[in-house]
């Protein structure tokens, strides 16, 4: 059976961790954390906790819309 685990950062989505042979797959689904997409992590929280730290290293981060966002 395949799981997943949503990640975000600072109440934003930026991707899933999927279940996968040896951990955990990251999915980015926000351009931010593309670096990390297809990485295998041992668990979803080591994964948030990367995408926090990938998304960090972007300034401005915190004031762009994501990947939903209309504006």
């Amino acid at each position: 059976m395949i799981a997943s685990r949503p990640i975000d950062v600072a109440g934003r989505f930026v991707g899933v961790a999927v279940s996968h042979a040896t951990g955990w797959r990251f999915r980015a689904v926000d351009p931010v954390v593309d670096d990390l997409d297809g990485a295998t992590f041992p668990s979803p929280a080591e994964a948030a906790r990367v995408a926090r730290l990938v998304a960090a290293r972007t300034q401005d981060w915190a004031q762009q819309p994501g990947p939903a966002s209309t504006h």
